[in-house]
């Protein structure tokens, strides 16, 4: 997992968005929605009156600007004195300038839609909002523990504004559209020989209804640490095939990074799709956090891909994610991150770990009950790798589906096939009782042998078998909203939870 710093202070804001309310409230009534009501007291003005739309304006103008200033202070305080800093500390710190500068972003877009009279944000425009306040924390959680202003702004936008109350169209696309295609291939013959230059290339903010920057990558065995920068908007990257085409690296924790830039591809352009292409971190088991892929892109896809590891493999950092018929390998919380990510028909692989470890497959972050993040994990496969189902030792590996990372951790596993080496706890602690009150653990209809809940955790968060209308709530079209922006990328998907 990502180590954090306690730095910063941040807040949220969720709404409840309803024609028929004024909301004019006191702020002790406002501040009572969020999770920081004496920060929040602090924040607003002391009027006798106060309305819920304007007060979460004005957080975020204060988060915004608290942002920015504790970016300028991380500037200030690494240029004099960097190079006496150990390593790792450098690392963490650029860690948090990076995250900041993508959480100023987040922040001064859900400013602009905010803005708007109450009564006029669409559906879709709320759950954006909350999509990127809920970002903003995961961002902050990232490089530090603690921040609170974040968590006030979206607790009072949930409450003024809440998706599925809002009105209006969302215009839909339902065919793919590529505006440009260019070709890597290392021999020259392409357009670029590396995948960085062609991600140099490709136009900068560009919108969804210009079409996607399509960048081909030739079958081959790529050395290449990728980034997608938050302004390489619809890219879609499209390999040769699963062990076709790969691109691998091996940076790790105990050789200095950190878990966030130990990633061997990371993303941040929204809209970015990925498709028949295989990632690695090779670091190997022995060197703990080792992250394959790490995704912080609004709106992205990845289709036919696999990522490869052992602990970390796979840092859903953030925002709406989809992965669909994909391979996941790995030990240690393998699928982590506080992204809201459903996957679909994908296989997942605990391997063999270290002596003395056993397996978790999902560490989810959330750690505010108004971010709208969690881990769907739809109609896939769980089974062993070959190397753990070939294990002969004395001592059998415990293989769970989860345990919390943070204190509002949500995942659920709905109409998946659950081999016999889960264990039939099911579910793992972290440390002694933290978060088995709060998190959400649920089941739905799993099947195999690994998927009798009758001898499950009886952990008060944990639900078990839930209801057909709780677990549509984890569909690809209620909890990422799929319907309004898969149909754009070309990737297919179920929208409910049959159909």
């Amino acid at each position: 997992m990502a180590f954090t710093h306690p730095i910063l202070v941040f807040f949220i804001i969720h709404f409840f968005f309803s024609a028929s309310h004024s909301f004019d409230l006191s702020s002790d009534e406002i501040c009572s929605f969020t999770p920081f009501p004496i920060l929040c007291k602090t924040l607003l003005p002391q009027n006798n009156s106060i309305d819920i739309y304007d007060s979460g304006r004005l957080s975020i103008q204060l988060s915004l600007s608290t942002t920015n200033q504790i970016i300028n202070s991380i500037n200030d305080f690494l240029n004099p004195i960097e190079l006496l800093l150990p390593k790792s500390t450098i690392s963490a710190l650029q860690d948090c300038q990076y995250l900041l500068g993508l959480n100023v972003d987040l922040l001064s877009n859900a400013a602009v839609v905010a803005k708007k009279p109450n009564n006029s944000l669409e559906n879709t425009e709320a759950d954006d909002v909350l999509a990127r306040l809920s970002a903003t924390i995961t961002n902050k959680e990232t490089c530090l523990d603690g921040s609170m202003m974040c968590s006030v702004s979206l607790a009072l936008f949930k409450k003024g504004w809440n998706p599925g109350s809002g009105v209006g169209d969302f215009i839909r696309w339902s065919m793919l559209k590529i505006r440009e295609k260019v070709v890597v291939n290392p021999d020259g013959t392409g357009n670029y020989t590396t995948i960085n230059d062609a991600i140099a290339a490709a136009p900068d903010n560009t919108l969804v209804r210009e079409g996607y920057y399509q960048i081909y990558v030739v079958a081959g065995v790529y050395h290449e640490y990728v980034s997608v920068a938050a302004n390489k908007k619809y890219l879609m990257m499209v390999g040769d095939g699963i062990d076709r085409t790969i691109i691998t690296g091996n940076r790790n924790v105990p050789d200095g990074s950190t878990t966030f830039n130990s990633a061997t591809f990371a993303v941040d352009g929204q809209g970015f799709v990925a498709m028949n292409i295989t990632f690695k971190n090779t670091a190997g088991a022995a060197k703990f956090q080792a992250v394959a892929v790490r995704n912080s892109a609004d709106l992205s896809a990845f289709y036919y891909c696999s990522f490869e590891g052992y602990q970390d493999t796979l840092y859903t950092h953030s925002l709406r994610q989809f992965y669909k018929e994909c391979n996941i390998y790995g030990t240690i919380d393998f699928i982590f991150g506080n992204a809201a990510v459903v996957f679909q028909n994908c296989n997942i692989y605990p391997r063999l770990p270290l002596p003395g470890q056993f397996n978790v497959i999902t560490a989810q972050g959330r750690t505010d009950t108004n971010q709208n993040t969690g881990i769907s994990i739809h109609k896939c496969t769980i089974t062993p790798s070959i190397e753990l189902a070939s294990y002969n030792g004395t001592k059998p590996v415990q293989t769970y589906l989860g345990r919390p990372w943070k204190e509002y951790s949500r995942t659920v596993y709905m109409l998946s096939f659950l081999d016999s080496f889960v264990h039939p706890d099911g579910w793992s602690i972290w440390t002694d009782d933290f978060a088995l009150k709060t998190l959400y653990y649920a089941e739905y209809k799993n099947s195999g042998p690994g998927a009798d809940t009758s001898n499950r955790v009886r952990w008060s968060g944990y639900r078990g078998e839930i209801s057909y209308m709780d677990a549509s709530c984890f569909t690809v079209s209620n909890f990422i909203l799929g319907n309004f922006w898969l149909r754009w990328s070309g990737v297919p998907y179920t929208a409910g939870l049959y159909l």
